[in-house]
């Protein structure tokens, strides 16, 4: 689990295939067996610069998330995945949400305070008043903090990647989207080192 912003984090929780699978599809297009690690990083390197993504298909992940609501709906963007929410129909809401690094005095009160008052709004409307936890949910911040599972498979994962780690993406989706890269390193180095390699550090 790698932690990420005040109160969040991104755990993988499972994965399948691996450099492996990836290695083994691609070589199937050329009917080839594998000729050492070197070889096979230079056909991965091949296949990320020309594009040819189906071979990383054959890796799938399911990572644990936990971000600001306002941080999902832009990963939610990314269509190609499942995702699992959980939802403030059927769950009280807790009383987590974002603070940003870095504020402080009374901007930070401000921010807290403004959060604080919108919990004990909702507080109020499920408590005292009935009102369902579905309605109630509409005066909650869109900094308060949600869960999801999300399963990816690895080419749909190196689309998100180039796109969130890149410097016009907001800055909290990047902080998480490094995290996610973080992870699928370790289960995956070749596939992913090529990747960052090939994609992510190409104009350094």
């Amino acid at each position: 689990m790698i932690k990420v912003l005040n109160n969040g984090f991104v755990e993988l929780v499972e994965s399948m295939g691996h450099d492996e699978a990836v290695i083994r599809n691609a070589r199937r297009c050329w009917r080839s067996e594998s000729k050492g690690e070197d070889a096979d990083r230079k056909l991965l390197r091949h296949l990320i610069r020309e594009r040819h993504k189906t071979p990383f298909e054959a890796m799938v992940f399911t990572f644990d998330v936990k971000a600001p609501l306002f941080v999902a709906r832009q990963w939610f963007r990314h269509r190609i995945g499942s995702y699992n929410e959980e939802s403030l129909r059927y769950c009280a809401a807790l009383r987590d949400y974002y603070i940003p690094e870095g504020l402080e005095g009374e901007a930070l009160e401000a921010w807290k305070a403004h959060n604080e008052h919108a919990y004990d709004v909702y507080d109020e409307l499920v408590g005292k008043y009935k009102l369902p936890k579905e309605q109630a949910r509409s005066v909650l911040p869109v900094g308060l903090y949600t869960n999801f599972y999300w399963t990816v498979n690895g080419s749909s994962l190196m689309n998100f990647l180039n796109l969130r780690l890149d410097s016009h993406a907001q800055y909290e989706i990047r902080v998480y989207a490094k995290a996610v890269l973080d992870l699928v390193k370790d289960v995956a180095p070749i596939c992913f080192g090529e990747f960052e390699r090939e994609v992510l550090n190409a104009g350094d």
